[in-house]
């Protein structure tokens, strides 16, 4: 059963409220509850550690482009993909006439302080992501020569919920942690921050390695022992 954003709430200032159950709330708890929930599910776009759900899209990259923007069907200009703000890339690739281009996910700093001929157009070889406020740009390098198709694999900013809304874009098993952490900054804003106990927040501690722990994200570090920018890299990209 799919659980309301108002149930949720409500269920959450129980973990830190000496009320009964059955108090409701007053003024704008309920107001509080859905901005932290929100707030909390943006935060976790920074990284897409704690956002558990990867999906993969399609779009086109055409003649002569090299860059595409990522970001919220709201935010003005209209972003060129609008599945939300792209927290993490995990693989993309191009598409054209049957025949598969896999694409190396570049560390922006590297291909900044990499010698590069531009502008240049080809066989697109590396995706540059560049996060900013709102959006976050990839370039494409080289630019396009001709129109492929391009699929990227990879987490996006989950859109704010209501107030009367569902908790149907979160799966279930995230549900539990989020409950506790929304309920730890409800304790602060209600004045009730030693109502969160070290019970609570060995809980919150542990329900949270459990959802690190189903998430895609590679924390290792890897070194490379040469820029893919340079040498024989650019030879097979043609450029």
């Amino acid at each position: 059963m799919v659980q309301t954003v108002k149930q949720f709430v409500t269920d959450s200032y129980q973990l830190v409220s000496a009320n009964s159950p059955t108090t409701p709330l007053h003024g704008n708890d309920m107001l509080k509850g859905v901005q932290y929930l929100n707030q909390m599910l943006n935060q976790f776009s920074a990284t897409g550690l704690l956002t558990p759900i990867a999906k993969e899209i399609v779009f086109p990259l055409l003649n002569g482009e090299s860059f595409k923007t990522f970001g919220s069907p709201t935010y003005v200009p209209t972003p060129d993909v609008i599945e939300g703000r792209l927290s993490n890339l995990q693989n993309a690739w191009l598409e054209l006439d049957g025949v598969t281009y896999p694409l190396i996910i570049e560390n922006r700093n590297t291909y900044y302080a990499s010698y590069k001929y531009e502008p240049q157009l080809g066989l697109p070889r590396f995706a540059i992501v560049q996060n900013q406020v709102d959006l976050t740009q990839i370039q494409f390098y080289p630019g396009a020569s001709q129109t492929y198709e391009v699929h990227a694999y990879g987490k996006f900013q989950l859109p704010d919920l209501t107030e009367n809304g569902t908790m149907a874009i979160l799966p279930t098993y995230m549900e539990m942690f989020m409950q506790f952490a929304v309920a730890k900054y409800l304790g602060f804003f209600k004045g009730r921050s030693e109502a969160w106990t070290q019970k609570l927040e060995d809980e919150l501690i542990n329900l949270k390695k459990d959802l690190e722990s189903v998430s895609s994200v590679n924390l290792n570090i890897e070194t490379e022992q040469e820029s893919y920018l340079n040498g024989a890299w650019r030879v097979r990209a043609g450029v």
